[in-house]
């Protein structure tokens, strides 16, 4: 069985980060991702194409990508569509799965209870539920086994495996090994997993198809899949119009932002016009080197979208600490006894949060590493 397995689309999401217009035309290209993953099904003759969780943001979604969507999933009848709702587009009686009118091809699971269908004129039959709620602490594969193992199995599951305490499916790799499934298309963990396998189960999560923020780096898609009795093959495909990325930019010793620019530049010029780029500046620096995201945004302009964070350390004169009347003299003279230890793992825990209280107390972000 040759199949789309996609997750997380999130259609009609806000997309916050960017201007009403850039998210409106970021919206208009998410849906134009789903219909091209419907072409690439085409193209490949697949029987099936699973939506794994997350196809909508419940709260968001509008009647025209509603229908956009319908659309373009009529266009291919001869291909089972199979959704298991997530916890954002979890099934109720008011959701968009209950009231819009569904092409004939498609199956919603709509049970917090394992069910099946099978994909007629094939041996494939496959598993899904769906989230009833906005979390579900107990997973519908504990106990699980499938009824017929002469079949191809195939699961379709939204739910964060090898998390036994999460809110939102937790999955053990150990159920699914013991299920019976040939295939496990995932969803809930936005970054591409790659081919994994459990006993004899095949398994993936295949991300989301385009980042939403800064917290979902690169490009993304879905997964081109073939499912036999003998093994599972996966293949990405469909990648992400869009990209958001972070490009770190060491600026240490550099006396002020014209000083820099020749660096950042470097670091940031593999980014085009298809990139939102966050720019975090770090490094040592003088004290009276400050960040100007103007000039910066004038030095790097291929990026559709530029933001920058200031996570430099100032140097500071001892001398001048020791006799400083502020918070900041009052912390130096508290920690530099541990600076000047005998102890050299004394010396770098004090390193170590002189770092951090710099930071904390110039209202900067701090990243324990």
């Amino acid at each position: 069985m040759k199949l789309i397995h996609c997750a997380d689309v999130h259609l009609d999401s806000p997309f916050t980060l960017t201007s009403p217009i850039e998210a409106q035309k970021r919206r208009t290209e998410l849906r134009s991702d789903f219909s091209s993953l419907v072409l690439e099904a085409k193209k490949n003759e697949c029987g099936l194409f699973i939506i794994s969780g997350d196809l909508f943001d419940d709260s968001y979604i509008t009647k025209d990508t509603a229908d956009n969507i319908c659309s373009a999933i009529s266009t291919f009848p001869s291909c089972l569509f199979v959704i298991a709702p997530g916890n954002h587009d979890f099934y109720h009686e008011k959701s968009p799965y209950a009231l819009i009118k569904w092409p004939d091809n498609v199956h919603i699971f709509r049970s917090d209870k394992m069910e099946y269908i099978d994909v007629p004129s094939t041996n494939v039959r496959v598993y899904g539920y769906a989230f009833t709620s906005d979390t579900m602490t107990r997973s519908p594969l504990e106990g699980f086994s499938v009824s017929d193992p002469t079949k191809i199995n195939i699961l379709a599951a939204h739910g964060d495996l090898g998390n036994p305490l999460s809110v939102y499916c937790p999955i053990l790799e150990g159920d699914l090994a013991v299920s019976g499934v040939d295939y496990a298309a995932l969803g809930h963990i936005h970054k591409a997993s790659g081919l994994m396998k459990a006993g004899g189960t095949y398994y993936a999560y295949c991300g989301c198809l385009e980042g939403r923020g800064f917290d979902e780096t690169g490009y993304k898609g879905a997964f081109l899949c073939d499912v036999t009795k003998e093994g599972t093959q996966i293949k990405p495909i469909g990648r992400s119009k869009k990209r958001y990325e972070i490009a770190n930019v060491d600026v240490t010793g550099c006396r002020d932002m014209s000083a820099a620019l020749g660096e950042i530049q470097k670091v940031c010029a593999p980014y085009g016009d298809d990139t939102a780029l966050r720019v975090v500046l770090g490094g040592l620096v003088p004290q009276e080197f400050e960040v100007d995201e103007e000039l910066l945004r004038l030095a790097v302009t291929r990026p559709y979208y530029v933001e920058v964070k200031d996570e430099t350390l100032p140097v500071y004169d001892a001398e001048i600490l020791r006799s400083d009347g502020t918070m900041l003299g009052e912390f130096y003279r508290n920690i530099e006894p541990h600076l000047m230890s005998d102890d050299a793992a004394e010396r770098e825990k004090a390193r170590l949060a002189f770092k951090y209280g710099i930071m904390a107390l110039g209202g900067k972000e701090i990243k324990m590493i």
